[in-house]
């Protein structure tokens, strides 16, 4: 059943656009660069849940953040699929990093604000290959 909104699909697709460039540019810019990337396309008050475990805030988020973005120089994350129906986006998606021989799939719920800022967001995934590497 579909809300009503002003979240454009427009808007929800220039986000994961923006989020995954900025995440993708990362082996020529620094992890805390970012870090302050994705930060500004963050509502101030997100919020989201990685397999079921609450992230209140994005401290809470930026942590893990500087874990993965220090420990995965070459880290790359692919759209494999997005379905989009706003305020809501989901998406399936490879992360990868050649030099640590990590493939992750995984999938991701979005729910964006009216100014086209990540309001919440749910994270799938399988958290093996991060604990092989001791980024958890």
């Amino acid at each position: 059943m579909s809300q009503t909104t002003t979240v454009t699909r427009e808007k929800i697709e220039n986000l994961i656009r923006r989020i995954f460039e900025i995440e993708n540019a990362r082996p020529t810019k620094t992890v805390e660069e970012t870090i302050a990337g994705i930060d500004a396309l963050m509502a101030s008050t997100v919020e989201g849940w990685t397999n079921g475990k609450h992230c209140p805030n994005r401290s809470v988020e930026r942590e893990f953040e500087r874990g993965l973005f220090g420990a995965l120089e070459d880290y790359h994350r692919k759209i494999e699929r997005v379905i989009v129906e706003p305020p809501f986006a989901s998406l399936e998606w490879r992360l990868t990093s050649v030099k640590h021989h990590l493939e992750i799939l995984g999938c991701s719920i979005w729910e964006v604000n009216e100014a086209g800022m990540m309001a919440r967001y749910w994270i799938y995934l399988d958290p093996a290959p991060f604990i092989k590497i001791g980024l958890i």
